[in-house]
């Protein structure tokens, strides 16, 4: 998904503080066997965006016997992730309507081992660590574009003489002070990001910084969105050593060490271990290895379209386009088939299926947002006054500054290359997300060209007419994190478990994280816990949830590696 459902602008930007929350898979501790079959003879899968897709694939390779049905509500599969080549003045550029890119990490195996599937490795196309795509990224604050601090090495004098005299670094050296204070109520269970910033840090740190960032991941507001959920490890050291600070140091203190060791889910570090198992082909390792980030020569939807030729070809994979599903449930008198009614109401199916996967939203886990992505080209280069991959818009923007309420800015000249045939500069605005909350309406897609224009001319001076654009409204495209929803989810899971008794698993950007690599990695995981008779077990796909295991201590870079014996007892009589 998806705009991701969302659309990252700046997916890894605070990537140490910004968790994947809940890959999906078994928990040893749900594990009630229902049947005896060696495999499911009949599959659904209930979405056809990427998590459906990428379910039906991996379940596929699990189970090459089984018959598998994918239900899809729209006339096109792929769910949020939209690319379109626009003819114009001297060849075609190419249009991304939702996600763009995606960012290399040793948690997105999962799609890389997609890509290598589909024989996709040839066309892919990066940007490189060291480009200016890479290295730099801007927030608008309060009145122009401040460059941040961007590894590898250390940021220049200018910059930072820039970056402090902005006033967008206000509060961050009340950080050197954060061991010192109090640590939080023992009654407290959570709490919005940016009231735990503002506590432990700088409230001005949560509206200049932290607010930019979670407007280019989620869309969403740094006051609603669960930091527990968000930055579970912050969470963590806080509530373990009274102190972010002192929490890391009390785990690693030689922080000089390319391998330190951090604070890990159980749950999370197997998952994190069972990656070891993806064998990534020595050509394709060394391009993702050197990317910042990267896309496809057909721009991220080739992933899409050649996922669903694939599957078509296989003769066990059906592929029901506008067949909404109306319900699932449990066949009565029945604890091992599953009902499932889809189609408009004129012409409904019903079929029974031994396992479902599902995909599709639970409503009251979690708010949406609304998003409108603003394509606009124009046949002049350059017209960008900085290179690199965009701004983002914090929350602190007065509203002279931002009336249209855009979130941020994607500078597509440099983000990505190799696209394109026509020369000139290319650029995506982000309008809404929870800004327009408490909108009564939406703007069309005209007044959102006009909108977008009127932010790049206040912020960029770019007055040119554009030669293509386009305007794309994207309704409740992104989920909302919110204060307590790891209580909602697990209250939901343990129905989910209870009603189907291991016959339906759940996926998607609801329960995986919002980006692409999140969604294919929850797939992966999820059709990886099938199998020895995994899909036979009482879960729901959401035992991450459910695992109440203390987080324990281990490596950051090399998951493979034990925890030393010495360490092991002090971390266990800790």
């Amino acid at each position: 998904m998806r705009l991701k459902k969302h659309v990252p602008l700046f997916e890894s930007t605070l990537k140490h503080v910004v968790a994947r929350p809940l890959l999906s898979s078994r928990c040893g501790r749900c594990r009630y066997a229902t049947s005896s079959a060696a495999y499911p003879e009949n599959i659904a899968v209930l979405g056809g965006g990427i998590s459906g897709l990428a379910s039906a694939h991996f379940v596929a390779k699990e189970f090459p016997k089984s018959k598998i049905t994918i239900y899809e509500a729209n006339k096109e599969a792929g769910g949020w992730i939209r690319s379109r080549k626009v003819d114009v003045p001297g060849g075609s550029v190419l249009f991304e309507y939702g996600p763009r890119t995606l960012r290399p990490t040793p948690s997105s195996k999962p799609t890389g081992q997609l890509i290598q599937d589909l024989g996709l490795a040839s066309d892919v196309i990066v940007t490189r660590r060291d480009a200016p795509g890479a290295t730099n990224r801007y927030i608008y604050y309060p009145d122009r574009l401040v460059k941040l601090p961007s590894p590898p090495g250390l940021p220049s004098l200018r910059s930072l003489i820039e970056l402090f005299r902005s006033g967008a670094a206000d509060g961050v050296f009340s950080a050197l002070t954060e061991p010192w204070w109090p640590r939080r109520d023992p009654s407290l269970t959570d709490e919005s990001v940016g009231a735990f910033i503002s506590r432990r840090v700088d409230k001005r740190v949560a509206q200049n910084l932290v607010s930019a960032v979670y407007h280019g991941i989620y869309a969403g507001d740094i006051w609603k969105l669960s930091v527990k959920t968000l930055m579970p490890l912050l969470w963590q050291h806080e509530g373990r050593s009274g102190s972010i600070a002192k929490g890391m140091h009390d785990i690693d203190a030689d922080f000089s060490k390319p391998d330190r060791r951090t604070l890990w889910h159980p749950y999370d570090l197997a998952s994190a271990k069972a990656m070891h198992d993806i064998e990534i082909e020595s050509g394709l390792k060394t391009t993702l290895d050197e990317a910042s980030v990267y896309s496809f020569k057909g721009g991220l939807q080739q992933l899409v379209h050649k996922l669903k030729q694939n599957l078509e070809k296989n003769k066990n994979v059906d592929i029901k386009l506008d067949s909404p599903v109306q319900s699932f449930k449990m066949v009565p008198k029945s604890a091992e088939r599953v009902k499932v009614v889809a189609g408009h109401k004129a012409k409904e199916t019903t079929k029974n299926f031994d396992l479902v996967i599902s995909t599709l939203r639970h409503k009251p886990l979690t708010e949406y947002v609304t998003v409108m992505t603003v394509n606009l080209y124009f046949s002049q280069p350059n017209l960008i006054p900085v290179q690199g991959f965009g701004y983002l818009i914090p929350q602190s923007v007065p509203l002279e500054q931002n009336p249209e309420r855009a979130l941020g800015v994607i500078f597509d000249s440099d983000a990505i290359s190799g696209q394109d045939t026509a020369p000139g500069t290319k650029l995506t605005v982000m309008l809404g997300g929870h800004w327009w909350s408490d909108w009564p309406g939406h703007p069309s897609e005209a007044e959102g060209l006009e909108m977008a224009r009127s932010v790049i001319e206040r912020h960029l001076g770019i007055t040119a007419e554009p030669a293509a654009s386009h305007a794309r409204l994207w309704p409740d495209c992104i989920p909302q994190y919110t204060v307590g929803y790891e209580d909602r989810l697990k209250e939901f899971a343990t129905s989910a478990r209870n009603e189907f008794k291991g016959r339906v698993r759940l996926v998607g950007n609801q329960y995986n994280g919002v980006g692409v690599n999140d969604c294919v990695g929850g797939a992966w995981l999820m059709a990886r816990g099938l199998r020895n008779g995994g899909w036979r077990q009482r879960s729901c796909g959401l035992d991450r949830a459910l695992d109440e295991r203390p987080w324990v201590v281990d490596y950051a870079a090399s998951y493979s590696k034990p925890l030393p014996e010495a360490d092991a007892k002090a971390e266990e009589k800790a």
